[in-house]
C-alpha cells in the first residue's frame, strides 16, 4: 500500500490526519522535530489501526534545506508516496515587531518555504506518475488581517494562494491539491483553559481535530480546491469579505 506523508503529524492536527488516513489504508510516515512525540503517535496510531505500518522521522523542518532532504530519503527509502499533508506549524501571539526577526524567519520557512517545496518536489513525481494528493494546511486568517498574528495569517494566506494556483496546473495530470483552512481547533496551540476550550467546541467555535481531518481529507479526494471546517468559520470569512472594515474588528475584538 502506498505511503502518506504528514509533517507536524506527532500532535494535534497532523496527528488526526495520520490516524484519518490509516483508517483508509495508507501506510503512515510521521515527520516531526519532536521524537519523543513521533515515538507516541506511533503507537497510538499501530493501537487503533493494526497492522499498519508506521515510519517516523525526527527532522527540523524550518530549515531551508529540509523539503530536499525528505524528498531524497523517501527516494533512498524507495516510499511510493500518494498523499503529502504540509501541516507543520507553529504560532505565536504579540506585535509583529516586538518579535526577533529570527523567529519570524523561521516561520516563513516553516508554513511557506518547505510545504512549497515539499509541494513542488513530490507533486513533480505525482504528476509523472499521474496520481497523488496533496494537502496544505493554511487557516481562515489566511482571509482576514488579525491584529497580534500578523507574520502567521500572511504566511497562511500566502500558502493558500499557491496551492490554488498549484491546484489548476496538476488537476488534468491526476493529482489533487487541496487546502484547508480551520478557524480555532482544539489543540495545546491556544493556551486557553480546558473548560474554555470545551465550551467553545460545544458552541461550534472551535472544532476537534478529527472534524477538520475527516473533511480535509475528504475535501482532497474529492477533488476541492479549498475547505473551510466549520459553519462559523465560514460565516467569519464571509463577513470579512462583504462587511466593512469597522464591523469585522468588531466582531473580532469579540470572539478572537
Amino acid at each position: 500500500m502506498s505511503y502518506a506523508i504528514i509533517t507536524g503529524g506527532s500532535s494535534g492536527i497532523g496527528l488526526a490526519y495520520a490516524e484519518e488516513l490509516a483508517s483508509r489504508g495508507y501506510q503512515i510516515f510521521i515527520v516531526s522535530n519532536r521524537d519523543d512525540l513521533n515515538i507516541q503517535a506511533q503507537e497510538q496510531i499501530l493501537e487503533h489501526h493494526p497492522g499498519t505500518t508506521v515510519r517516523t522521522l525526527m527532522m527540523d523542518l524550518a530549515t531551508t534545506d529540509a523539503a530536499q532532504r525528505l524528498f531524497d530519503y523517501c527516494q533512498e527509502q524507495q516510499l511510493d508516496v500518494e498523499v503529502l499533508v504540509n501541516n507543520a506549524g507553529m504560532f505565536y501571539f504579540g506585535a509583529a515587531v516586538e518579535k526577533p526577526v529570527a523567529l519570524s524567519e523561521k516561520m516563513m520557512t516553516l508554513h511557506v518555504h518547505t510545504p512549497v517545496a515539499l509541494s513542488l518536489l513530490f507533486g513533480k513525481a505525482m504528476k509523472d506518475r499521474g496520481h497523488g494528493y496533496i494537502l496544505n494546511a493554511s487557516s481562515i486568517t489566511a482571509f482576514m488581517k488579525f491584529p497580534t498574528i500578523a507574520v502567521y495569517e500572511s504566511t497562511k494566506s500566502a500558502l493558500m494562494s499557491f496551492s490554488y494556483g498549484l491546484a489548476s496546473e496538476l488537476k488534468h495530470h491526476g493529482v489533487n491539491v487541496c487546502c484547508v483552512c480551520p478557524g480555532a481547533v482544539d489543540t495545546d496551540l491556544y493556551n486557553l483553559p480546558v473548560k474554555t476550550r470545551q465550551r467553545l467546541c460545544r458552541l461550534g467555535l472551535m472544532l476537534k481535530p478529527h472534524q477538520v481531518a475527516k473533511k480535509g481529507v475528504n475535501a482532497l479526494f474529492r477533488g476541492w480546491k479549498r475547505r473551510i471546517p466549520g459553519v462559523w468559520s465560514r460565516i467569519f470569512v464571509a463577513l470579512s469579505i462583504i462587511a466593512p472594515d469597522c464591523i469585522v474588528d468588531i466582531i473580532k475584538k469579540r470572539f478572537v
